[in-house]
């Protein structure tokens, strides 16, 4: 029994007619009734009753055409699946992200996602670091991830969202704090509060260089991974801080701001993937990202 001798017969249960059943499945009336035999005899039984003047089902063809359609509903149906997976359109994504790269931006993403890919499952993973997403690029634990730029490594590719600038934090009764603007030069003897070295955080590494720009290499007395946590120091006293100007809108008491030179260096935020990742999905959300080139 073939996929053939059933189609045939669910055409021909629909039709009850030969002629126009055989014009549904593009093939002769011959080679249909041929189909049809072959059927009744592999099963044994006579499924349709035919006359000069009409056709009808057998009460055993009523029966295997109720137990055959279910079938053909799911074989639609997993066919639909298998085109909207091959277009993108379901399936599951692996979005990571780091905090302070993504707090803008992924809301809106994975809204977008939801309600333009509702089949797609997206699996949020973070904050993490952007030195680990990397790795999970790298090693296809990931498909995308919202995070600092440039990301280097083999087939990363990524895509610009924004640039933001960084800022000088310091204790409102620090010396300092009473200029209008100051020059990280400025800061060479001061001790630092900064981001976790050695952890992939792509913000402790900007502030060194931009610290050894100007010519120093920054004294760092307390690492924290939570900007809170760092503010809270700077307020206390501990250190003074180079930071994401978007992290001024905590409003911490005891905190004042200062904004580096414009021509200093800029936060880079954007999406990183792998060039080589063959998930269609991944096209789809980097469609929503902007990028005109999808993946693969």
């Amino acid at each position: 029994m073939e996929l053939r001798h059933l189609q045939s017969f669910v055409v021909l249960a629909t039709e009850l007619n030969f002629t126009r059943a055989a014009l549904r499945l593009h093939i002769a009336q011959p080679p249909l009734s041929q189909r049809i035999r072959e059927l009744e005899d592999e099963l044994g039984v006579k499924l349709f009753d035919r006359s000069t003047r009409k056709v009808t089902l057998t009460v055993a063809g009523r029966v295997f055409l109720d137990s055959i359609q279910p079938m053909f509903r799911q074989l639609d149906g997993a066919v639909e699946a298998c085109r909207k997976a091959g277009r993108g359109e379901t399936g599951s994504l692996r979005l990571g992200y780091t905090g302070r790269a993504s707090h803008v931006r992924l809301p809106g993403l994975v809204r977008d996602c939801r309600r333009h890919y509702s089949d797609i499952a997206l699996d949020i993973q973070g904050p993490l670091p952007t030195g680990e997403l990397r790795l999970k690029l790298l090693d296809g634990t990931l498909d995308a991830a919202l995070c600092f730029l440039p990301l280097e490594g083999k087939h990363i590719v990524s895509h610009e969202f924004m640039l933001s600038e960084f800022s000088i934090a310091l204790a409102d009764a620090h010396p300092l704090a009473a200029k209008a603007k100051l020059r990280v030069a400025d800061l060479a003897q001061e001790p630092f509060i900064a981001y976790p070295s050695g952890k992939g955080f792509h913000l402790r590494g900007a502030m060194d260089a931009i610290c050894l720009e100007a010519g120093f290499l920054p004294r760092v007395v307390r690492e924290t991974e939570a900007s809170q946590t760092l503010l809270c120091l700077v307020a206390a006293g501990t250190g003074v801080a180079i930071i994401p100007r978007d992290i001024e809108s905590f409003n911490m008491e005891g905190v004042v701001f200062r904004p580096l030179p414009a021509d200093a260096p800029k936060l880079q935020h954007g999406i990183a993937w792998l060039q080589t990742n063959q998930n269609p999905a991944l096209g789809r959300l980097l469609a929503l990202c902007g990028v005109a080139a999808a993946a693969g």
